[in-house]
């Protein structure tokens, strides 16, 4: 994960949602923990890294931490996310009529 990556993820409750990284809290060679911005709220996502020692290759998992804060209105990266969310339609869009 980076700063200002957008990802898609399952919420809680089921839904897929679109957030962005809006800053690396904390990260070492297993895990990395970022503060993310969707649908108005502040939590944390985390990544876990698990490496495999025979092949070298390391696989992640993704998993949703806690809502720090509710009904937050971030302009900027709502700017971000419709652009990415405009520019997923146009792809479809030009797919669909190959």
């Amino acid at each position: 994960m980076n700063k200002n990556e957008i990802f898609t993820f399952t919420a809680p409750n089921g839904v897929e949602v679109t957030g962005v990284v809006l800053a690396i809290i904390s990260s070492t060679k297993y895990q990395t923990v970022a503060l993310c911005y969707a649908q108005n709220r502040l939590f944390t996502f985390y990544e876990y890294i698990a490496y495999d020692m025979e092949t070298g290759d390391s696989e992640s998992d993704y998993s949703y931490g806690k809502i720090l804060v509710d009904y937050v209105v971030l302009p900027d990266y709502d700017a971000m996310l419709e652009a990415y969310s405009d520019h997923l339609v146009t792809l479809a869009e030009e797919e669909n009529n190959m």
